[in-house]
């Protein structure tokens, strides 16, 4: 997620646990996405009226804040179930709830109130790979910093899932190996957990699930699309062209091998690229290295730069910007398209591209310098995006959501 993290101990799952590692018998899991501004979301607050804004929220266009996750999934934890709204990531491979206070959070989880609650003990194989953990722990302590410095720290345990279906059945997973947060700091600290997709073993809940998933996601500024979805198991839409992925502690990752912006093929060097680009579904815009971000952005402003004027934006300010109206101005503007290897592609369109202010003054680039390279929800919409573990290959289905639906 944008919240890439760094972990102070690697999970390599080989818990001598029969019960966590039994797979799911069940050909489909399908589960809503829920748009984290959507008035179903814990964090939508409606939007302010004249009177409740200051000046300054006036006079000054402002992106919104949508560096973190895009879309959350709804589970119950526990016996009696306690609903979680959580963030939907590729980029992380724990799930984790908060099970102690959580400032903006709803429905905090207790594991004393659970019946079938389990902590993980320190004698456990899964927790000798801890660097921190001595063999003589009761607990399995982890702790997680991602790269904008929040923070995760509790134990592992086990616990049942009860996941809302889309068809609005229920079905109850036991022995989920999940974290049970009982410190965060930082934008992380307000989420309900975090919904870890990477699936480095058997063990993990993808794994059990059948070893493929795939989730769709429509158009990232209608917070009322109903059709973005995620599905585990057998039932994954795996379609549409595919490349090579590689699985480590971090995520999925696939080899950019170009980038062109309509007929302009940029020049970079594409070994920094190879297995080197996360796709991520935590984090909203896309980060690329220097070598090709900047000859991206000559090119943008090359094209742009002559219908409208750059600007201050704020929310935005390690981003390209510019005043202006985002239809009106870059009608037109050429299709950039991701090229990765044996020639798949991830076509970018205005919509992809940049994002506009909320007073829709102003619009910025989704694409960012950093030191690592990630593709983001931003550039996923209209996609159908499938990732079969067996094969670890990914799949890109350009399609409506709603086309999906049974």
């Amino acid at each position: 997620m944008a919240y890439n993290y760094l972990l102070f101990a690697f999970l390599f799952f080989t818990i001598h646990i029969l019960s966590a590692s039994t797979n799911i018998t069940t050909t489909k899991l399908a589960l809503k996405l829920i748009h984290r501004h959507s008035i179903f979301s814990l964090s939508y607050t409606p939007k302010p009226g004249l009177s409740d804004s200051t000046i300054d929220d006036i006079r000054a266009p402002a992106i919104p804040d949508e560096d973190g996750s895009a879309f959350l999934v709804n589970i119950s934890i526990g016996e009696p179930p306690v609903p979680q709204l959580m963030a939907m990531d590729t980029g992380s491979h724990l799930i984790w709830v908060h099970c102690t206070t959580c400032k903006g959070c709803n429905n905090i989880f207790d594991p004393k109130k659970s019946s079938t609650y389990t902590k993980l003990s320190g004698d456990l194989p899964l927790c000798h790979n801890f660097v921190y953990v001595h063999q003589h722990f009761l607990d399995c302590p982890y702790e997680i910093r991602y790269m904008d410095q929040s923070m995760s720290k509790g134990v592992l345990a086990l616990e049942k899932f009860t996941f809302i279906t889309s068809s609005g059945g229920t079905m109850e997973i036991n022995d989920v190996v999940f974290g049970c947060a009982q410190e965060t700091s930082g934008p992380i600290g307000n989420l309900n957990g975090v919904f870890g997709l990477e699936a480095p073993n058997k063990y993990h809940l993808a794994a059990r699930a059948g070893n493929k998933f795939s989730y769709c996601i429509g158009n990232l500024s209608d917070t009322h699309y109903m059709y973005n979805h995620l599905i585990l198991g057998d039932g994954a839409v795996i379609q549409g062209d595919s490349t090579p992925m590689q699985v480590n502690n971090r995520g999925y990752f696939v080899t950019l091998e170009g980038i062109s912006v309509g007929d302009t093929n940029l020049k970079f060097n594409p070994y920094e690229f190879y297995s080197n680009v996360n796709i991520d579904s935590g984090s909203t815009i896309t980060q690329l290295v220097r070598s090709a971000y900047e000859p991206l952005m000559a090119e943008v402003k090359k094209l742009v730069d002559k219908f409208a004027k750059r600007g201050s934006v704020r929310n935005a300010e390690n981003r390209l910007c510019y005043y202006g109206n985002l239809e009106r101005d870059l009608k037109g503007f050429p299709i950039v398209t991701l090229h990765l290897a044996e020639g798949t592609d991830i076509f970018l369109d205005v919509e992809a591209m940049f994002q506009r202010s909320t007073d829709g003054l102003a619009f910025c680039m989704s694409v960012v310098e950093s030191r690592d390279n990630m593709i983001g929800v931003r550039a996923q919409q209209f996609y159908n995006v499938g990732f079969d573990l067996n094969a670890k290959r990914v799949s890109f289905q350009k399609i409506d959501c709603e086309l999906l639906e049974d």
